[in-house]
C-alpha cells in the first residue's frame, strides 16, 4: 500500500515535457498531420485533440519518447546536465546524476556533459522491464549520442567517447574538464585560454531568441562556436525549393518555426523567404507543398545558413526564376 502510495506522488510530480501548442503540427494543419508523440507513448498519456495535445500529469511517467517523436520540437523535456562523467537512469542505484529515463536526454545536453572530458557513461536498467520507458530507449539513446558526437566532431572534439551501459549501480567519478588537445598544441597558453573559454561558453542564447526550440537553438550555438570554414558541411537540415514553387501560402502557414516568409515587390515579382536558424528539419513544408516544390537537404554547407535569411525562391515579375533554396558559395 506505501509503495502504491509513494508510486502515485512520484508520478503525481511534475515530469511532463513543455508544450509549445504554436510549434505542434496538430495545430498548424489538423490533429491528422501528426500524432507521433501519442503513438509513441508506452502508457497511453498522450492524445491528440483539435486544440492540440494534452499529457495526462499521472499517466505521464516523463519518459520522454514524445520528446524524441516531436518532428517539430512542441514538446522539450527541460532537462539541464551539471559537471559529472556520468548519467543514469531513476532505475539504477548510484550517487551519479540522474535523469527520470536517459530518452529525456538532447544531443546537445551530451555535448554539454562530455565536452572538454575524455568520454561519459550513460547507465541503463532493464529497459524491457521498466515502467517508465520502454525497450526501445536504448536505440533511441544511441540515436541521440550519434548526433552529439557530429557536434563534437565539428568542435574538434575527437576521441571522447559516450558510452550507453546497462547497470545495476553507477556512481559518479568526479573527472575534471581539461583542455583540448588541438587547442593546446595549436596556440599554446593563448590557445589554451581560448580553448577554456570555449568550453564554458553556454549555448543558450539570449532572451530574444525565446522563442525557438530550446534543442535548436542550443545546436546552433554549438555550430557557432565550431568556428567553420563556409565549405564545411554540417548536420542542419534545410528545405530546397525547385522552380516548381507557385508562392501559395502552405509552406509558410504550416512551418511551426516560422522559418518561411512570402515576399511581393511592386513589379509583380516576389520571393520566398527562408530563415535557416528557425528550420528545425521537421518536413511539414516538404508534405504540405501542393506542387512537390521543396525538399530537404540534410547536409547543406555552413555558409549556406550562416548568414541570415535568404531567397529560397525568386519568381521574376516575367515569370518563374528559382535560385534554389540558397545560392551556392562560389
Amino acid at each position: 500500500m506505501l509503495n502504491e502510495l509513494l508510486g502515485l506522488v512520484q508520478r503525481a510530480t511534475e515530469v511532463r515535457p513543455t508544450y509549445h501548442a504554436a510549434r505542434c503540427l496538430a495545430v498548424r494543419q489538423s490533429p491528422a498531420a501528426c500524432t507521433r508523440c501519442a503513438d509513441v507513448c508506452p502508457h497511453d498519456a498522450v492524445t491528440v485533440r483539435p486544440g492540440g495535445v494534452e499529457i495526462d500529469p499521472l499517466d505521464c511517467t516523463g519518459c520522454g519518447l514524445c520528446v524524441q517523436a516531436c518532428p517539430s520540437q512542441a514538446l522539450e523535456p527541460n532537462v539541464r546536465l551539471g559537471p559529472g562523467r556520468s548519467v543514469k537512469c531513476s532505475r539504477v542505484d548510484g550517487d551519479a546524476q540522474t535523469v527520470t529515463c536517459l530518452a529525456r536526454l538532447r544531443p546537445t545536453d551530451l555535448h554539454g556533459l562530455v565536452r572538454g572530458r575524455d568520454g561519459a557513461v550513460l547507465a541503463h536498467g532493464d529497459c524491457a522491464q521498466c515502467d517508465v520507458g520502454d525497450r526501445s530507449v536504448p536505440d533511441r539513446v544511441r540515436a541521440t549520442v550519434e548526433n552529439a558526437e557530429a557536434l563534437l566532431r565539428l568542435r574538434g572534439t575527437t576521441g571522447a567517447t559516450l558510452r550507453i551501459e546497462r547497470r545495476e549501480r553507477l556512481d559518479d567519478d568526479g573527472g575534471a574538464r581539461t583542455l583540448d588537445r588541438r587547442a593546446l598544441l595549436r596556440g599554446g597558453w593563448d590557445g589554451a585560454k581560448r580553448g577554456a573559454a570555449d568550453l564554458l561558453a553556454p549555448l543558450d542564447a539570449g532572451p530574444d531568441e525565446a522563442e525557438r526550440p530550446a534543442e535548436a537553438r542550443r545546436r546552433w550555438r554549438a555550430l557557432e562556436l565550431a568556428d567553420l570554414a563556409d565549405d564545411a558541411p554540417v548536420p542542419w537540415p534545410v528545405p530546397r525549393v525547385s522552380d516548381a514553387c507557385i508562392l501559395c501560402p502552405v509552406c509558410t502557414r504550416v512551418c511551426p518555426t516560422d522559418a518561411f516568409a512570402r515576399r511581393y515587390d511592386d513589379d509583380g515579382g516576389g520571393a520566398l523567404m527562408l530563415a535557416p536558424d528557425r528550420c528545425v528539419g521537421c518536413d511539414a513544408c516538404v508534405d504540405a507543398c501542393p506542387v512537390d516544390a521543396i525538399s530537404m537537404d540534410a547536409t547543406p554547407t555552413w555558409g549556406e545558413i550562416a548568414h541570415g535569411p535568404t531567397e529560397a525562391f525568386r519568381r521574376a515579375a516575367d515569370g518563374p526564376d528559382a535560385t534554389g533554396t540558397m545560392p551556392r558559395e562560389r
